[in-house]
């Protein structure tokens, strides 16, 4: 079955000049936000259009270039200027093969009398030449990006000044040499570059797992089964494949690899390392301008993040690095990325992870994610407990609470999940769907889980903790450069009005305690409180370092101080270590190897310096974790084994109480010395 959108069945008028991949690729315009009326270029009191856009032209436009068409028996043209009385077929060289295409012939029709003349340019030394190319194409057009960032750097130099001067080959031509430029094919380049071809396809790789990017879509349910996503430079298309085959709604173009893939608005889009390959600045604005265009809920883009690659080997070119691949890499700062996305479409961008931020177009699943990211991942056990009842005749009918156990069950963890009370609304619709078909009311559920043997000091414990996170998730959108809401989702909204009367109360208590975050005294003591739980332990007398995933069990001041340093990160995904500063003001995230091992190797550290707002990542070489036993969760699985083997490594000699030891190639050579001799230590 074909998928050929009504774009790509326009009649194929376009000449051999242009490119055939780009009429089999598949556009969705009607779906587009750009309205028909922004089409084309306007030039005094004419409209140029290109071949490839006649088919989302208004209805009065196309007519009258169908009509100039047939009127003068069907020329080659690949662009139409379209005036009051008059159409002109232009065949200008291909918009694939010349930066600014120069005019070959023109056929002028007059609507009026039905008179034709036409003109050959192809003799002339001196033609005209077309600028601004991307404008005559549709809006969805995967050209428009490259062509818009020509445009661009022409802007940026001033070319476009006295437009009067600038209409043919030669004249234009001076001017480019004259900026320091050079026209090479399809490109305008700095002399500098203008020697080096980037081979940007040859960047794609095989995967066998999710992309880190979708993974973190996935993982915190900003992508579901029930979204459509576009995987927007899918490269081989693993990701693509990988999501439809667990069911979710995917599909993916590629410039190289999938030029027929879709290309049509989904709830989320994915722009997984592919601005970091475009060794044009101005391409990357104009890619990630158009990938945003897709996005109805949310975009995710992911870079490749300095710090995490070793810059040796490459030869540095423009504002980035060319491989000896012929590819280039370009390698953001956390903060460059930061301010780039938001500055080119318009909103601020949520930091997931270095190298991948997430903008989100729909401020209510923006708060719900940001939230879930807050909350504590302890279990919360729906604490339901069946009442002890006599036995009854086989035949007895049982009562409605046995009858609909296992939906009141599902209906007591989603109270739970939530601290209170559910309004009917929030009843989850596919539990709704069981209710109704034991023709049972969502209200008289309600009624009867709060009326049978129910945990209640469960719920209580859930609802304390429910207004915890609640409040931190509150301190955490006041901190400086954390986004900035009008409104909160409904269910939020619920939340505030039950556990703190007003969203005006809670406001008020989570300043209070985001103030609070900043006196060391503060910190210290819940540090205390921390190391005397057994959720961590002092590295040294001013740093306290914790086990990753134990952070939400830490108390509220601890996790908002985490929070706001996993701002400026990009959360605190990937790190299996933490270190808190005593000042509260720096902290280190520290991602491992393997952080089960019983001497984790540290793969990466990102320092977060809250007082400058700055964040660096190095790869330490051969940095060893020891004695990590006093920094687990005391109630961790193996950490009292851990802590054995901590003791014996100090016994040993290989580190010492403070826990400084070799690095990893002078430990195995320790261990393998040690093994000759004395066997290994276990």
């Amino acid at each position: 079955m074909s998928r050929r959108p009504r774009a790509a069945k326009c009649r194929d008028i376009e000449t051999a000049h242009d490119n055939a991949k780009f009429r089999r690729t598949n556009f969705a315009p009607a779906a587009m936000t750009a309205p028909a009326r922004q089409l084309g270029k306007r030039v005094g009191n004419a409209l140029y259009l290109h071949a490839s856009a006649l088919c989302v032209a208004e209805p009065h436009v196309r007519e009258r270039i169908e009509k100039a068409d047939a009127a003068s028996d069907h020329p080659p043209w690949n662009v139409a200027k379209v005036q009051a009385t008059a159409v002109s077929l232009l065949l200008y060289e291909s918009f694939d093969d010349a930066a600014f295409p120069a005019l070959l012939a023109a056929t002028r029709v007059n609507l009026e009398d039905g008179q034709t003349s036409k003109t050959d340019y192809r003799s002339r030394a001196n033609p005209p030449i077309l600028h601004r190319k991307e404008t005559l194409l549709q809006p969805d057009d995967p050209r428009r990006p490259p062509f818009a960032a020509i445009t661009r750097l022409a802007e940026e130099h001033n070319l476009f000044s006295e437009p009067h001067r600038i209409g043919t080959r030669k004249a234009w031509l001076e001017r480019v040499e004259a900026a320091g430029l050079v026209v090479r094919g399809p490109k305008l380049r700095r002399l500098e570059t203008s020697l080096v071809d980037v081979v940007r396809h040859r960047t794609a790789i095989a995967r066998r797992d999710l992309s880190q990017p979708v993974q973190l879509l996935v993982n915190h349910r900003i992508l579901t089964e029930i979204d459509t996503v576009l995987d927007y430079g899918c490269g081989q298309g693993d990701d693509v494949a990988a999501l439809a085959a667990n069911g979710f709604q995917a599909h993916g173009w590629d410039p190289h690899y999938a030029p027929d893939g879709l290309r049509r608005p989904a709830d989320v889009v994915n722009l997984g390392f592919v601005l970091n390959v475009i060794e044009d600045r101005h391409e990357r604005a104009e890619t990630l301008t158009a990938a945003y265009r897709f996005a109805r809920r949310a975009l995710c883009v992911a870079v490749m993040p300095i710090g995490k690659y070793s810059f040796g080997a490459l030869r540095p070119h423009g504002d980035g690095y060319l491989t000896a691949r012929e590819t280039f890499q370009k390698y953001f700062a956390q903060q460059e990325l930061r301010d780039f996305i938001a500055e080119t479409v318009g909103e601020a961008p949520v930091a997931f992870a270095p190298g991948i931020f997430v903008v989100f177009r729909d401020k209510d699943l923006e708060q719900e994610v940001l939230f879930r990211r807050q909350i504590r991942d302890i279990t919360r056990h729906s604490g339901w407990h069946a009442p002890d009842r006599p036995r009854r005749a086989v035949n007895a009918r049982p009562d409605l609470a046995e009858r609909i156990s296992a939906e009141l069950q599902m209906l007591w963890a989603a109270i739970i999940d939530r601290g209170r009370i559910l309004d009917i609304e929030e009843i989850p619709d596919a539990l709704r769907e069981r209710l109704r078909a034991a023709n049972v009311s969502a209200a008289r559920a309600i009624d009867l889980c709060l009326s049978v043997s129910l945990n209640r000091a469960g719920l209580a414990a859930a609802a304390a903790a429910r207004k915890e996170d609640l409040l931190i998730h509150l301190a955490l959108t006041l901190f400086p450069g954390a986004p900035r809401y009008t409104t909160l989702p409904r269910p939020m909204q619920r939340d505030l009005r039950a556990f703190f009367g007003s969203h005006a109360v809670a406001i008020q208590e989570a300043n209070t305690l985001l103030f609070s975050v900043g006196k060391p005294e503060v910190v210290r003591h819940a540090v205390n409180a921390a190391v005397e739980g057994g959720l961590g332990g002092m590295r040294d007398v001013g740093t306290f370092r914790f086990y990753a995933p134990a952070l939400n069990r830490l108390g509220a001041v601890l996790r908002v101080l985490v929070g706001c340093a996993g701002i400026l990160r990009g959360g605190t995904e990937g790190a299996d270590f933490i270190d808190i500063k005593l000042d509260g003001r720096r902290f280190t995230f520290l991602a491992c190897k393997d952080a089960t091992a019983r001497l984790p190797i540290c793969s990466e550290r990102t320092r977060v310096d809250l007082t400058r707002l700055r964040v660096s990542v190095d790869q330490p070489d051969g940095m060893v974790l020891y004695l990590i036993g006093c920094f687990l969760p005391r109630d961790a699985p193996g950490a009292a084994d851990q802590i054995a083997f901590d003791r014996k490594l100090v016994a040993a000699g290989i580190a010492d109480e403070e826990g400084r030891g070799p690095r990893y190639a002078e430990l195995n050579e320790i261990l393998r010395l040690r093994r000759a001799k004395a066997g290994p230590i276990s």
